[in-house]
């Protein structure tokens, strides 16, 4: 259980939380890494508390680059690593100190080619907070298309063996909420297999600048990676992907009503799923009744 584990951290104006993230790899119990920061064009303090690890630790480097994005920068990233697994850990998330020793050791005793785990939640002060996001065995492309909700896409949570990731030639540049769901996607969609250590090995940071929290990403992620999925023909029926498509727009609906403060648009995304795939409706009413 030797194996090279390239870790790649985009970082933007990631001041608040940066050290903290970089010090939980450090802390690994799994010794063997590289840590690969990509600044994708930070204009806070970040280089300076960069700059302080690199003097302490030869097995970080930081590329400095123009802003272009988290798909692109993890990209940037990718094109450096060396190890035989990558990972992509986001600049606001904690690894618990067994993290990479229990899926490095994972994947070198089964035959996945992908594995995550569960993980804590946590508030901006690192707070733990009443819940925990989980996961199932062997997911199938359909769970990630039909949006079910049992599923951490995380990419603090997970890791791949690198070849996934030359196959699937990395993250799609066109998305940034949806990145981490569409690249399991592919995965997926190319053979692969992917499993879930039911354990907590990691701390997700809930705070005001999240990129979940913003709609109108949302929404242009959402519809993109869809009408992508579709073209790729992964929906296996007609009627399975109008079900689809009307999940997501009533996800869409409430986030608009709830996150996007346009409660207008949120009823325009709730007819337009009745509209798609006319039993949802039904379904809405069960979750409301449960």
């Amino acid at each position: 259980m030797n194996a090279l584990v390239s870790i790649i951290i985009p970082c933007y104006n990631a001041e608040k939380y940066i050290a903290e993230t970089i010090a939980s790899v450090i802390n690994q119990t799994y010794s063997n890494w590289e840590l690969i920061i990509v600044n994708d064009g930070s204009t806070d303090n970040s280089i300076a508390i960069l700059n302080q690890f690199l003097e302490k630790e030869i097995r970080i480097q930081l590329i400095n680059k123009t802003n272009s994005g988290v798909s692109d920068t993890r990209n940037k990233g990718l094109e450096v690593a060396s190890g035989e697994f990558v990972t992509f850990l986001d600049a606001d998330d904690v690894w618990h100190i067994t993290n990479l020793e229990k899926k490095v050791n994972f994947l070198t005793s089964t035959d996945y080619d992908v594995v995550y785990s569960y993980c804590q939640m946590m508030d901006e002060n690192s707070n733990t907070l009443d819940e925990i996001l989980k996961g199932e065995n062997d997911p199938i492309v359909e769970d990630f298309l039909s949006l079910k909700a049992n599923y951490n896409t995380a990419p603090s949570g997970v890791v791949f063996k690198k070849q996934v990731l030359e196959k699937i030639k990395g993250y799609d540049t066109n998305l940034s909420n949806n990145a981490d769901q569409d690249i399991l996607i592919q995965t997926l969609a190319q053979g692969f297999k992917i499993d879930v250590i039911q354990e907590v090995l990691w701390d997700y940071r809930i705070h005001d600048e999240n990129m979940s929290k913003n709609v109108d990403v949302l929404e242009k992620d959402s519809l993109y990676l869809f009408h992508k999925c579709e073209q790729q023909q992964l929906f296996y029926s007609f009627w399975f992907k109008q079900k689809c498509f009307a999940t997501m727009y009533y996800m869409l609906s409430g986030s608009w009503w709830k996150n996007g403060n346009n409660k207008l648009r949120g009823i325009y995304y709730l007819l337009l799923a009745f509209i798609t795939y006319p039993a949802s409706i039904a379904l809405i009413f069960k979750k409301k009744l449960l």
